[in-house]
């Protein structure tokens, strides 16, 4: 559900609910802790405004995602480890599952960070034709 609220959708890339972040941060912070900790701070801070849907549970919280373009490559990488880890422990098949589903909106706030670049900063491959 693609519902607008005060200027911005949940579905917008950089928009990541509060259980996608506590999750991340669950994930990152074996991993790197100082990114597991920025994650976290995101959480720490104000969600974005509700709209009127009724619900006052701080689980229904969305937040926006400010982290620079190597910190959201470090959050991808450290999750693509978990998910190589998880494959070698059969353990906790729902791990990999989290961890893939978290990949893909990460992925999305990466694609979305570097379709915003200036054209004089993408990469030679990836600029468009004069």
């Amino acid at each position: 559900m693609a519902e607008e609220n005060n200027g911005y959708k949940i579905s917008d890339p950089d928009v990541f609910s509060r259980g996608s972040l506590k999750l991340t941060y669950d994930i990152m912070r074996t991993k790197n802790a100082q990114l597991a900790l920025s994650v976290r701070n995101i959480i720490g801070g104000e969600p974005l405004p509700r709209g009127d849907d009724g619900s006052d549970s701080k689980y229904a919280d969305y937040f926006k995602v400010e982290l620079d373009s190597f910190q959201v490559r470090a959050v991808v990488e450290g999750l693509m480890q978990q998910v190589q880890e998880s494959a070698q422990s059969p353990d906790n098949p729902g791990a990999m599952i989290v961890a893939k589903t978290l990949i893909d909106e990460w992925l999305a706030l990466a694609r979305k960070m570097f379709a915003e670049l200036p054209e004089d900063q993408k990469p030679p491959d990836q600029m468009q034709p004069k």
